[in-house]
């Protein structure tokens, strides 16, 4: 007959193990002791069973009393959060009106200074062509307002473009930096006459104006300011600040010398929002 092992006799021996482990138990902690050596064993099985059962349990109690127990200074702070929100989206709202009412003061001040008589609408730009340029956009303002192609439109600061499309209460604009626009104007300071056009037709990407057909003596320097001349047919007053004469070059042509010159716009065609259209020029 085999003999038996030790571990034949599996539950006998895992009472022995677990006879020995409590007498160990008992036998380390004699000293500092204050329960019996039955107690800290069972504590020793139970103890890591019971803390997690504790968070468990404060993890549900801190809820319930945050869902049910606000206290009456947490009702108070999400109210002046709430309120701290709102004052900041008022005063978002301020700022935008105040430089809108800015906006609006520079274009009456400039109506103003217009020839009697002078009719016009104010209108705000409600899209751009897909270009960080304004050189074609949109106003609210059409037919209804008594706008018809043609019109100019200007800022405080100069001339913006003309009005190619009028809808019920809509029209397009092309500005004086598109390619497709000319415009007669005049050298204020020497009183020469010629014209200026876009440049972002012709592949240069920017928002400057060309001055050309201008007498081969004229006596254009850098600074010189330019104007509309009232001239060629069209509806645009004359005196309309266009730009600033930045770069003047001498062009020879066939049997003729011509002067030409880069002119800087005076609007900024990166940022329109309010202009003015013209719709009945006075004097």
């Amino acid at each position: 007959m085999k003999k038996k092992g030790l571990f034949s006799h599996r539950p006998v021996t895992v009472t022995i193990i677990a006879v020995m482990v409590l007498l160990l138990l008992m036998l380390i902690t004699s000293g500092t002791r204050t329960v019996s050596w039955v107690e800290n064993a069972v504590g020793v099985v139970v103890t890591p069973i019971q803390t997690f059962a504790q968070t468990v349990s404060n993890a549900i109690v801190k809820g319930v009393r945050e869902l049910f127990n606000t206290t009456d200074a947490d009702k108070e702070n999400a109210k002046l959060k709430a309120q701290v929100a709102e004052l900041e989206v008022a005063v978002e709202s301020y700022e935008e009106l105040r430089q809108e009412n800015e906006r609006l003061k520079d274009l009456l001040n400039y109506a103003d200074s217009m020839d009697s008589g002078t009719e016009y609408v104010t209108a705000t730009v409600i899209a751009n062509s897909n270009s960080v340029w304004f050189d074609m956009f949109t106003l609210n303002a059409g037919k209804n307002s008594n706008i018809d192609p043609g019109d100019p439109v200007v800022t405080g600061d100069g001339l913006v473009g003309i009005v190619t499309d009028v809808g019920a209460t809509w029209c397009k604009v092309r500005s004086v930096i598109d390619g497709d626009t000319k415009v007669g104007v005049i050298v204020e300071r020497t009183r020469d006459n010629g014209f200026v056009r876009g440049t972002l037709a012709s592949g240069s990407g920017d928002d400057k104006l060309e001055l050309y057909f201008m007498p081969s003596g004229s006596d254009l320097t850098p600074g010189d300011k330019i104007v509309t001349n009232g001239l060629g047919g069209d509806q645009i007053p004359k005196g309309i600040i266009v730009g600033t004469v930045s770069e003047v070059m001498r062009v020879s042509g066939t049997g003729t010398d011509e002067t030409n010159a880069v002119v800087l716009p005076a609007v900024d065609f990166l940022h329109l929002e309010d202009v003015m259209v013209i719709t009945s020029p006075g004097g």
